[in-house]
């Protein structure tokens, strides 16, 4: 059980939420999180590509995925009573940016693997909003 099952599943609001929100919520904390550290470190592996001007785009869609995907973590793991229904412009952000950053990963997966893996988390994030969105 991952470490934001286990918060969603002691925390005081747990009751209020159905099983399968509380394993869509847990998934998209983890995804968002995952996300968030491969787009670091691949921000940060691009930077130690030599000839990096042409990994420019790359970088900024990791940093911004990066950045996104931390902030939606943090908000997804506040959801007390007063929380109310999901914010959904969070997850369209999430799934907004990610997919860009995928997109954009993607054109390089072929050459640098890191850019293989940083996609690859972005698909990971983009279906797991979708349950969260699909569940409101």
């Amino acid at each position: 059980m991952s470490h934001a099952r286990q918060a969603l599943v002691v925390h005081p609001a747990a009751p209020d939420m159905t099983e399968a929100q509380r394993t869509a919520l847990s998934e998209c904390i983890d995804a968002a999180l995952a996300c968030t550290q491969a787009c670091t470190t691949g921000a940060d592996s691009c930077l130690e590509e030599p000839g990096v001007g042409h990994l420019t785009q790359v970088i900024r869609a990791q940093l911004n995925c990066a950045a996104i995907c931390s902030a939606s973590a943090q908000i997804l793991s506040r959801f007390g009573s007063d929380f109310g229904p999901t914010p959904a412009s969070v997850l369209r952000a999430l799934d907004d940016v990610s997919a860009l950053c995928e997109d954009v990963c993607r054109v390089y997966a072929g050459a640098y693997p890191h850019c293989r893996v940083t996609a690859d988390s972005c698909v990971r994030v983009r279906a797991a909003a979708a349950a969260m969105l699909a569940l409101d």
